[in-house]
């Protein structure tokens, strides 16, 4: 029987499934404009990150120095409506003789008023004569003082020595038989040295009765420095006597406020004269400036676009309408005319060698005045210190710096509100 064979196919399978590859996906245009516009926002925000962390900021600064602090008050003002040459008394004093009458034509040079100071130049002769003589008298007691006050100091010495050497012969009494001549010595020397010492005692006696006492001295002191004071005032009033009265200019007398023999006091206008030309510049003081004005203060007038240096030389003694009418005499009247307006600009304060910083870079709290130093951190930053000042007084750009800091200090001009919080800054100087 014939056995049939069946060949069967078998498959050959892989162990395992292959993955499928994923197909790619499209990006929409909308999803590539999303993607690009976050990127656009992300680069610049990334740099002002890092900006940030690397950023500094610039404080400008300026070195505390030497130089000069100048006040000045300013007034609108009007040259004089007639030209006018005034002569105020600047020390009470006799008047000899007036030559002229209200009214009368004078020439540039001629004398109107003498005065007679002779008795301010006898009070001054006294007071000096006074004080010469307090103070040689002073100088000769401090030195019989020292001088009396060592001699005694030697006294007591010599009363202490001789004490000594006679109480060592007061007792001699080991005496040899044959030595009568010891005894005889010793006796000798012991009213040697009693004497002596009775000597030394009075002596220091009448020494304690000629040395000054210390309120005597005390005395001769305050006499001395009360002669002091006096000849201060009397040379004050010898220094500011008013010189004779001569006229500058040709013109006519408006006012005389003296008379012959008379008493002229301190203020009065002596003579005031009218002039072809004006070198007084009248101006009005506020209540606000008149603390700030005074007599001899130096002044600059712009009269035309032209500059004049004067001085004030009046101030009425009583206000009227709220102000104090005042004057200033200029050192030129060239080209002035009378009536013309002029800016007046008076110099208050003046010190030409002081420690100074910018205005702006003093600012002021509850504690005081302060400003910011800048201190070197010495990487090239600076960080700001807070530092209470001193100062004094002030010009349009700078201000006095008394005490608390020294020259050569950079000071923060126009500090930032958060200065406080700076640790590390730039710094450019002015």
């Amino acid at each position: 029987m014939e056995e049939k064979t069946e060949i069967q196919k078998t498959e050959q399978l892989p162990a395992e499934k292959p993955a499928e590859t994923p197909k790619k996906k499209k990006l929409s245009k909308k999803k590539i404009a999303l993607i690009v516009a976050a990127a656009l926002i992300l680069v610049p925000l990334g740099s002002c990150v890092y900006g940030t962390l690397t950023y500094k900021p610039s404080l400008n600064g300026a070195a505390a120095s030497m130089g000069e602090i100048r006040s000045t008050v300013s007034f609108s003002a009007n040259v004089a409506g007639e030209g006018r040459e005034k002569y105020p008394v600047p020390e009470t004093t006799e008047v000899e003789k007036v030559y002229y009458e209200i009214g009368d034509s004078v020439k540039a040079g001629d004398l109107i008023v003498k005065f007679d100071n002779s008795d301010a130049v006898d009070a001054y002769k006294k007071a000096t004569i006074s004080y010469e003589t307090a103070r040689l008298q002073l100088n000769e007691t401090e030195k019989d003082y020292w001088d009396l006050k060592e001699d005694l100091d030697e006294c007591i010495e010599d009363i202490e020595f001789y004490k000594e050497k006679w109480k060592d012969y007061e007792d001699y009494e080991t005496i040899k038989p044959d030595a009568d001549k010891d005894e005889i010595e010793a006796n000798r020397l012991y009213n040697n040295y009693y004497s002596k010492w009775e000597a030394a005692k009075t002596k220091k006696e009448t020494l304690e009765k000629q040395i000054p006492t210390a309120d005597f001295i005390k005395i001769q002191q305050l006499n001395f420095e009360m002669t002091k004071m006096n000849l201060d005032a009397a040379e004050e009033v010898y220094n500011n006597l008013p010189q004779d009265i001569y006229a500058q200019n040709d013109g006519v007398i408006e006012t005389i406020g003296v008379t012959d023999y008379g008493t002229a006091p301190k203020g009065t206008m002596a003579v005031s004269i009218l002039t072809s030309e004006s070198n007084v510049v009248e101006f009005n003081i506020g209540r606000y400036d008149i603390g700030d004005i005074q007599l001899g203060q130096k002044a600059t007038a712009t009269i035309g676009g032209k500059e004049y240096t004067g001085t004030v030389t009046h101030i009425d003694p009583v206000a009227k309408n709220d102000s104090v009418h005042a004057e200033v005499t200029l050192d030129n009247a060239d080209g002035i005319v009378p009536g013309i307006s002029a800016e007046l600009d008076i110099e208050t304060y003046l010190n030409d060698s002081c420690l100074t910083i910018p205005i702006e870079a003093s600012k002021t709290d509850r504690t005081g005045d302060y400003c910011y130093v800048a201190r070197d951190n010495g990487d090239g930053t600076y960080r700001p210190e807070k530092v209470y000042i001193t100062t004094g007084n002030s010009s349009l750009t700078s201000i006095e710096v008394l005490e608390g800091l020294n020259e050569g200090d950079i000071v923060i001009t126009n500090p930032p509100a958060n200065i406080d919080s700076m640790t590390s800054a730039n710094l450019t100087l002015a």
